[in-house]
């Protein structure tokens, strides 16, 4: 069983070995599938006759999320730890909105928007599918996602509120329109050709400008920071002596303490 755990975890989290770039390939490309027919279900019409291929393409999706999360909880240390862990949340909130029945909880099913926050995951760590980034390079990735994610999520949430709010002479019908709107306001251009209406459309909107005037700023006071101190162009190597950590490409001892540090380098 331990054996079992260990090459669960493995396949799970290892990012360098060309197994573990293939499981998160198909972790990668399973989290844009899902975003897509996300985003494509809101052109549907309720009688069209391709709503039976996008409801089974549905639980074809959340029988791999499922089985993903089934993995993740039965490697955990501690399991309880792991359902209420940001991560665990997500992975489940990807599962739960497809089973939830009748008509009267049917607003529960927007929270396939926040499916986007998988790709986090993705953004822990400088190992990609094509080698090693720099900590100036993955805080580039950081910020483009987050203000993405800004966009989907609030498009997501105001397309849900002005369709079930089902008010008389709202302009916005598709997710497509919804992020036409959010991209316009979040960038203050503000054409008004696609506004919400309801009052959780126009609640989600202010949502929307307070996080993208908190999150998209403080992203990019990260990037601010790493070009003024260039601290992402060291080598990040830890000193066995007092635990310095970062230090000169070329450095062959700590720069605190003078104890040897070991570096791979190339040469004749």
């Amino acid at each position: 069983m331990n054996n079992l755990k260990k090459k669960i975890t493995f396949y799970l989290n290892d990012s360098e070995t060309s197994s573990g770039k293939v499981v998160d390939l198909i972790l990668l490309a399973l989290n844009i599938f899902a975003c897509a027919v996300y985003v494509a279900g809101t052109y549907l019409k309720p009688d069209s006759k391709i709503t039976t291929t996008f409801f089974t393409l549905e639980i074809i999706i959340v029988t791999f999320f499922s089985i993903e999360y089934i993995l993740r909880l039965f490697i955990a240390k501690n399991k309880l730890s792991y359902i209420f862990s940001f991560y665990g949340l997500i992975d489940l909130i990807s599962i739960l909105p497809s089973f939830i029945p009748g008509k009267e909880f049917k607003f529960l099913r927007v929270l396939k928007v926040l499916r986007i926050l998988r790709f986090l995951r993705f953004l822990e760590t400088d190992v990609f599918f094509f080698g090693k980034i720099n900590r100036f390079q993955l805080q580039v990735l950081r910020t483009i996602f987050t203000v993405f994610t800004i966009l989907f999520v609030s498009a997501g949430l105001i397309y849900s509120a002005e369709i079930m709010a089902n008010v008389p002479n709202h302009t916005i019908y598709t997710f497509g329109q919804a992020f036409y709107f959010t991209v316009t306001t979040l960038s203050t251009v503000g054409f008004g050709d696609f506004v919400p209406i309801s009052r959780f459309g126009m609640a989600f909107t202010a949502i929307m400008i307070m996080g993208g005037a908190i999150l998209i700023p403080w992203q990019v006071g990260k990037l601010i920071r790493m070009l003024i101190s260039a601290d992402y162009r060291k080598t990040q190597i830890t000193c066995p002596q007092c635990g310095l950590i970062g230090h000169d490409n070329d450095a062959s001892h700590c720069k605190a303490c003078g104890h040897v540090i070991y570096q791979k380098y190339t040469g004749e």
